[in-house]
């Protein structure tokens, strides 16, 4: 009885160790709304609303509404090689290349481009508990204004 009960307990131990391992390494994967209020925008307008979409595969994709009121879609796919590939719609950085690498387990480093030149270098952090995704972004708009936003999101 004993013997069965440490083979239970192991196997016990064993699954959950590899449950929190793949809960890590899809840390990102799900659907996650905007806080605008704990959110920062520099110089701004914050968007009216924001909520991203992560699938398994790294598809990112953003539907809201901008600052003016406008619905707006756009994406990218996250894929952590360091290679660089095309964006989907209108980025507002207009960035049209992104490049991602992942640099730990709940954090992934990406850099956009815009006609082949750095535009933007982002840090999307999940917090330990998975709950909350934090960007942190500094760029430049297509007009050549410096912006350095924090955007912080609820996962759903």
């Amino acid at each position: 009885m004993k013997r069965m009960l440490k083979v239970v307990a192991i196997l016990f131990i064993t699954l959950t160790a590899a449950g929190m391992v793949s809960a890590q390494s899809d840390a990102f994967v799900g659907t996650w709304k905007l806080d605008v209020a704990k959110s920062k925008y520099d110089p701004g307008p914050a968007p009216k609303s924001q909520t991203r979409t992560w699938d398994a595969s790294g598809k990112v994709t953003v539907e809201g509404i901008n600052a003016a009121g406008k619905p707006v879609t756009y994406g990218y796919p996250i894929m952590n090689d360091g290679k660089d590939y095309p964006t989907m719609g209108s980025v507002p950085n207009g960035a049209d290349m992104i490049s991602s690498k992942k640099v730990g387990p709940n954090t992934v480093e990406v850099n956009f481009k815009r006609g082949g030149k750095p535009a933007e270098t982002t840090k999307f952090t999940v917090s330990d508990g998975g709950k909350v995704l934090t960007i942190s972004a500094k760029g430049t708009n297509p007009d050549g204004s410096a912006f350095n936003n924090v955007t912080v999101w609820e996962k759903q």
